[in-house]
């Protein structure tokens, strides 16, 4: 252990020794310093999405949230919903912003955004890739010929792979006929394509498609290719008309509680300086089979009324049991993979009617004040009845066909104060609220406070409210942050969660109580290089595993604490180099304390006009449990994420290529592999490879024209 501690000491000693900064640099690359907020800022909330909810089938998806890194914002032809979608900007710079706006007009420099109150070099620097300052263009007819001229279409085909393969494409042929559970049915590769077409902020179209690995193309049960598409079809801001949506989409209305289909980056507790709020209606193509909704959705804008309403059906993956007289689910299974013959048996083994309106009533009679309210409601249809296992823990679970859930959302603006809740109620009389404030004394500090109370009888599945849950029912909690800027250099941010759950959970036998805090310092050192400097730790409590055939079984607590160190350094014009290190402590009541250690170092290099960059990350990691395991954003092809998670000892290396082929065309490249110390296979089950190494191969290819 002393060795491996030595040896990742050595390499990060290096890595800072490597790390040193060109003094004088006075040109920043913004390719660069879009990487560098991915991974800093954007990566912790992912990170943290995929740590409480290991379920997510679709990160990606994730992506639909930040539209403004695949088109920057015009802020001269942006209004408040366009401004919203600018990441890394508080409440209260938002509104500083739009104040500008109204007030002076149409923007004509970048450098005009410095005299904004809350802004200055740093802060422009940071979102210059997420806005764009042009005229506010004319739009043409929409003729065939315009339509043709004026459009972008944007394709991106994408194929990845695993090595070596997995036990479960290796069975021969003569076990396949006498047992076929014990392979999957497909071939190994995934592969995604994605085709979206733009015309103005008009017209929209949208078409992707995923295979994933194991599963069959173009045979079997997928006899039109891929396993599963996602589409649509909209019109947007046509007169009272904001938005006509056929095909699939997203809706959140208030604080998604009552509905917030999707994965949203700031429903649980952390760093983030901004509360999630009412996006609407949006169309999707993402690729989530459990969750997504299809079918025809509208929003009417007619001032101070928004309406909106929408009707969607889907088959949705289940465990149906079938006997004599009735049908019934027992589960739904949400990871989307049609592999085996046990998966393929609960495909689209239920139907799922949802039909929902919202109806939003909004007055700002100046730029100090403003005031919404809306109310949701939401029914709910399954083509058989649901009646889930009988656990002491789930006797609150939703039973039957039908469910209608109604809400009542609020938010009020006043000078830097912003005030927001929500109300929801299942038709089992459960009953949740969420409300907080935002408070902006200065443009440079932010305040949050969110408190939240959803009952353990609360049945809603399309709830994504702010918690600790990924279900929000049976949860109390008081949580509090503040971002502060000190200067144009250091940023100081911390949070404080405390939280109870009145009910039995999985794996507790009774009510128990918890909390997490965390302080993150971001610290620009010159003009070429940033530390992050971060301490989380959360404490709750769960059943003592060391106690076995209990009945009943004692509480103990479990408790985590994760130490970063990070440092990015813009070392010339064209190298950007990165630096990461992590050390997470687990203890619980009758368990001796383990420490996992993380180290990584990154190198981002700009080439030639044919290859454009280069990426490379190389790590060690010594993790001794599951309960010390770390997730970490990892540097993937353009529109996705990728977060591994990291247990064992070992080391893993990472190379991705982006190469441009032709103005309009770009090539991504990108290979992966894991050599671990301590095991001579990887995985579990069908997954199981032979030997110490695991790796991966990601192509795809991106065009826009």
């Amino acid at each position: 252990m002393m060795k491996r501690i030595q040896t990742l000491c050595i390499f990060f000693m290096a890595c800072l020794a490597g790390s040193g900064y060109v003094n004088g640099q006075e040109t920043v690359d913004y390719d660069s310093v879009l990487i560098r907020l991915q991974s800093l800022q954007a990566s912790d909330n992912i990170e943290r999405l995929i740590e409480t909810n290991e379920t997510v089938e679709d990160i990606s998806s994730v992506l639909e949230e930040l539209p403004a890194l695949e088109k920057p914002v015009n802020l001269n032809s942006a209004g408040e919903i366009e401004l919203n979608q600018i990441p890394l900007l508080s409440h209260g710079q938002r509104k500083e912003l739009l104040n500008y706006l109204v007030t002076y007009g149409e923007i004509l420099s970048i450098y005009e955004l410095l005299s904004i109150p809350g802004f200055d070099s740093a802060l422009v620097t940071e979102i210059r890739p997420f806005i764009s300052i042009g005229p506010v263009l004319s739009i043409p007819r929409p003729t065939p010929k315009n339509l043709l001229k004026y459009g972008h279409h944007d394709m991106v085909v994408r194929y990845e792979q695993s090595f070596p393969t997995a036990e479960g494409y290796l069975t021969n042929d003569s076990l396949h006929l006498v047992n076929p559970g014990l392979f999957y049915s497909g071939t190994p590769q995934k592969y995604y394509f994605r085709y979206t077409y733009s015309w103005f902020d008009k017209i929209k179209i949208g078409l992707s498609g995923e295979k994933d690995p194991g599963e069959q193309f173009f045979s079997g049960a997928q006899s039109a290719g891929m396993d599963f598409y996602a589409g649509y079809f909209s019109l947007n801001n046509l007169g009272i008309l904001r938005n006509l949506t056929l095909g699939n989409f997203r809706v959140s209305f208030g604080q998604s509680l009552t509905i917030g289909s999707g994965q949203s980056l700031t429903a649980s507790p952390g760093f983030s300086g901004t509360v999630s709020g009412s996006n609407g209606i949006r169309p999707s193509t993402g690729t989530n089979e459990s969750s997504g909704l299809r079918g025809i959705a509208a929003t009417i804008k007619a001032k101070p009324f928004d309406a909106s309403g929408f009707i969607s059906y889907n088959r949705r993956d289940a465990n149906l049991v079938r006997n004599d007289s009735e049908r019934y689910v027992t589960a739904f299974n949400s990871s989307g993979y049609h592999r085996t013959v046990s998966e393929l048996a609960h495909r689209n083994s239920i139907g799922e009617l949802v039909c929902g309106a919202n109806v939003s009533l909004t007055v700002a009679p100046g730029q100090q004040f403003g005031f919404r309210t809306g109310i949701t409601g939401l029914y709910c249809h399954y083509s058989a009845m649901l009646r889930p296992a009988v656990h002491p823990y789930s006797r609150y679970n939703f039973q039957g066909s039908d469910n209608i859930i109604t809400g009542l959302d609020f938010q009020v603006r006043y000078r830097g104060l912003h005030i927001f809740g929500e109300a929801g109620r299942s038709m089992n009389g459960g009953f949740g609220w969420i409300a907080g404030a935002t408070y902006s004394p200065d443009p440079r500090v932010t305040i949050n406070m969110i408190c939240r109370n959803y009952g353990a009888d609360y049945q809603n599945p399309f709830s994504n409210a702010f918690g600790q849950s990924s279900i929000n029912a049976n949860e109390k909690g008081l949580f509090t942050s503040a971002n502060v800027s000190i200067g144009s250099r250091l940023v100081i941010s911390g949070y404080l969660d405390l939280f109870t759950f009145p009910w039995l959970r999985y794996r507790t036998d009774a009510s128990t109580s918890g909390s997490e805090a965390g302080l993150m310092i971001n610290w620009q050192v010159g003009r070429n290089a940033l530390i992050n400097l971060k301490f989380c730790q959360k404490q709750n409590n769960a059943n003592d595993e060391t106690i076995h055939n209990n009945t009943m079984h004692r509480l103990t607590c479990y408790l985590t604490r994760t130490y970063r160190f990070a440092m990015e350094v813009q070392a010339s014009e064209k190298v950007m180099l990165k630096t990461r290190f992590e050390v997470r402590e687990a203890a619980t009541g009758s368990h001796p304390g383990s420490i996992g250690y993380f180290i990584c170092q990154d190198a981002h290099i700009k080439l030639a006009k044919f290859l454009k960059t280069a990426t490379l990350r190389f790590a060690l990691f010594d993790i001794p449990g599951y309960d010390t395991r770390i997730y970490v954003y990892e540097p993937d092809v353009r529109f996705t994420f990728s977060v591994p998670v990291y247990q064992g000892r070992g080391m893993r290396t990472c190379l991705m290529l982006n190469v441009r082929l032709l103005k309009s065309v770009e090539l991504w490249l990108r290979g992966g592999l894991t050599k671990y110390d301590d095991r001579q296979e990887v995985g579990s089950g069908l997954d199981v490879t032979k030997g110490n190494i695991r790796g991966e191969l990601t192509g795809q290819v991106f065009i826009r024209l």
